[in-house]
C-alpha cells in the first residue's frame, strides 16, 4: 500500500483518473468502483476521496476527459466549406463513439442526482462540444442571433448523436458498416443541403407565427 507522503495531491488525482478510465474501457461504466480504483493505484478508499467529494465528482472529471479528447480531436478538422466542416466534425464524433464505445457512452449513462447542479467548468466543456458546430452554422447562416445558432447546433449534433446510438446499440440483420456509414452521410447532406434557406425560413416562421415557405 501506498503512503500519502509518496505522490503529491495532484499525483494522486492523475493516477486515479487513469485508473478509473480504464476500467471504465475494461468493462463500462458498471464496473467503477472506488473500491476497484483505489486497488488498481495502491492507496486506500479514503485517499480517493481525499481528492474528489464523491464517485459523481469522479465520473463527471472522467466525463470532461472524454469531452477534452474529443475536442482536441475536432480542433484538427480545418476546412474552406462549413457544409465539410460539419461532415467532418460528425466524422470524428461518430469514429470516437464506435472506436470508445464505453468512455463515449458513459457521457450520457451517468445522471448527477437532481439536487447537483452541473459544475461551470463541466459545462464549459459541453458547450466546447457544441460549439465546434455553431462556429460552421455561423458561416453558413451568419445573419442568425448566437441563441438561434446553439439551437441549430443542437439540433444538427442531437441528429449524429441519434445515429450514434443506433448504430452502435442496436443489432438488426442485413445492415453492416457501410449502411450505417451512407445513413450518416445522407443525414448531414440533407441537414446542410438546404440550411441557407430552410434555417432562415424555420426562424423567420417561429418570430412571425406563420409556416415555413415551401
Amino acid at each position: 500500500m501506498a503512503r500519502r507522503g509518496d505522490h503529491s495531491l495532484e499525483q494522486i488525482k492523475d493516477m486515479i483518473l487513469v485508473a478509473a478510465e480504464n476500467l471504465v474501457i475494461e468493462g463500462g461504466l458498471s464496473l467503477l468502483t472506488v473500491r476497484k480504483v483505489a486497488a488498481k493505484i495502491g492507496y486506500t478508499i479514503g485517499s480517493v476521496y481525499m481528492v474528489f467529494t464523491s464517485m459523481d465528482d469522479l465520473i463527471l472529471h472522467l466525463k470532461g476527459r472524454t469531452l477534452d479528447t474529443i475536442a482536441e480531436q475536432m480542433e484538427q478538422v480545418g476546412t474552406a466549406s462549413a457544409e465539410k466542416g460539419l461532415e467532418e466534425l460528425a466524422g470524428v464524433y461518430i469514429r470516437f463513439a464506435s472506436q470508445n464505445l464505453n468512455r463515449w457512452s458513459m457521457v450520457f449513462e451517468h445522471r448527477l442526482p437532481e439536487n447537483i447542479k452541473v459544475p461551470a467548468w463541466y459545462q464549459k466543456k459541453v458547450d466546447n462540444i457544441y460549439g465546434k458546430f455553431e462556429s460552421q452554422f455561423a458561416q453558413l447562416t451568419p445573419e442568425l442571433s448566437p441563441a438561434q445558432l446553439k439551437q441549430t447546433a443542437l439540433a444538427f449534433f442531437g441528429g449524429i448523436h441519434g445515429m450514434c446510438v443506433f448504430m452502435l446499440t442496436t443489432q438488426l440483420g442485413g445492415l453492416n458498416n457501410n449502411d450505417y456509414e451512407e445513413g450518416v452521410a445522407l443525414l448531414i447532406r440533407r441537414f446542410t443541403h438546404h440550411n441557407r434557406t430552410s434555417i432562415r425560413e424555420t426562424w423567420k416562421s417561429r418570430l412571425t407565427g406563420r409556416p415555413p415557405a415551401r
